[in-house]
């Protein structure tokens, strides 16, 4: 018998199966409150141990009461394949669900309401989604504002929503939600001004010259180097649908001191998650250097630690949202690759005012970016909720 443990601390969600195809996967929460929307992912060879699936058709999760299971087919890296099967599942207290897979018809796989989204448009009418663009250098706002719709690429779910700015910036922003629609296809343009509170919620962040939320740099030594300026940057879409959405930015030719790099940045948002997740890959390491990520810090509020069994949890919590709103946010990485927490200085010419956590380059280096904001949720005001959800959440 195979097992496979995904979900930690408390909260343990384990897979069971074997290698005969008529076998059912095995879900069970071995804690003592529920979970829901949790993501279960298996490798399409994986799959292949529960289905009979020759043809490598799109395939649909079913629990044990018959009920379908919001369900993603990805091709991850662009082959015209799938790679990954990702579903949804939600577990009572201890409960334990039986499921099995079936080939999916496209009217199956439509139930399922879109609950992540990606959006990379123009700024000027027709407003069309962008596939294919190269990283700009400038690092002014007021260069990059008429060309890309929000600045550069933006990502949500039904909770919260992000944009990374598209230029050697390449801080990460948040957009607070208040509905659980997909909201950022209309966001910045035809009018729509984004630092107002809207229907859909608003920018909630200033980021500066911080890393934002959860921007990437690389540290060498006692000095911290932005990723952003590159010789050539881009930005590759995976999917989005009823379960995650996936994409990478790419940097080629970082120059830092004497040494170049190549650098992969792949984003990743969940339905029903509080944030995103990031994975990280470098090339033309010396083997000297720490990945950097970050909570801008602008608001004179302390870093406030705590732990799973596993991962580290780094917050802020207080009136730091854009109109002066409580919001809390957090990075949380597993225990293997957290290094230390360093404070970016207050002044100066590259990142400043930043909460840094330095990681271990790993091929990849995995860590979350978390969000909790008062007018998504009220309960958020509380220091203690939101380090609740973020435990609960990494069960």
């Amino acid at each position: 018998m195979r097992i496979i443990s995904f979900l930690i601390l408390l909260c343990t969600v384990i897979l069971y199966g074997c290698a005969d195809k008529t076998q059912t996967l095995t879900v069970k929460n071995t804690n003592n409150h529920p979970i829901t929307d949790k993501a279960v992912t298996l490798s399409f060879n994986k799959s292949l141990n529960y289905l009979n699936n020759p043809n490598g058709d799109e395939i649909i999760a079913i629990d044990s009461d018959g009920v379908f299971l919001a369900t993603q087919n990805d091709d991850i890296n662009d082959d015209g394949n799938i790679d990954e099967i990702t579903f949804l599942i939600d577990l009572n207290a201890s409960e334990t669900k039986q499921i099995h897979f079936k080939i999916a018809t496209s009217d199956e796989l439509a139930l399922f309401p879109q609950r992540t989204n990606i959006r990379f448009g123009n700024k000027k009418a027709p407003f069309n989604e962008i596939t294919s663009a190269k990283r700009l250098h400038s690092t002014e706002s007021k260069l990059i504002q008429p060309i890309f719709q929000m600045e550069g690429p933006a990502w949500e779910n039904d909770i919260v929503g992000f944009r990374n700015y598209y230029d050697a910036r390449n801080g990460i922003d948040i957009f607070g939600k208040r509905t659980s629609k997909m909201a950022l296809d209309s966001v910045g343009i035809k009018g729509q001004k984004y630092h107002s509170l809207d229907w859909w919620g608003m920018d909630i962040l200033k980021v500066g010259n911080s890393l934002g939320a959860g921007a990437i740099a690389i540290a060498i030594n006692d000095s911290i180097y932005r990723v952003g300026p590159c010789k050539e940057g881009s930005y590759r879409f995976i999917c989005e649908g009823p379960v995650r959405a996936i994409f990478e930015l790419n940097y080629e030719g970082v120059q830092i001191l004497d040494r170049v790099y190549n650098i992969k940045h792949q984003i990743s948002i969940y339905a029903g998650e509080y944030g995103y997740k990031s994975k990280v890959w470098v090339e033309g390491l010396k083997g000297d250097e720490e990945l950097v990520t970050g909570i801008v810090d602008l608001h004179n509020l302390p870093l406030i630690a705590d732990e799973t069994q596993i991962n580290h949890i780094f917050m802020t919590h207080g009136n730091q949202g854009y109109e002066d709103e409580i919001l809390g946010m957090a990075i949380t990485v597993d225990k293997n690759v957290f290094i230390k927490n360093k404070p970016a200085p207050k002044k100066g010419n590259g990142i400043t005012h930043t909460f840094c956590t330095h990681l271990k380059l790993e091929q990849p280096t995995e860590f979350s970016f978390h969000v909790g904001w008062e007018v998504q949720d009220p309960k958020f005001k509380k220091q203690e909720y939101f380090m609740e959800q973020l435990k609960y959440k990494l069960d």
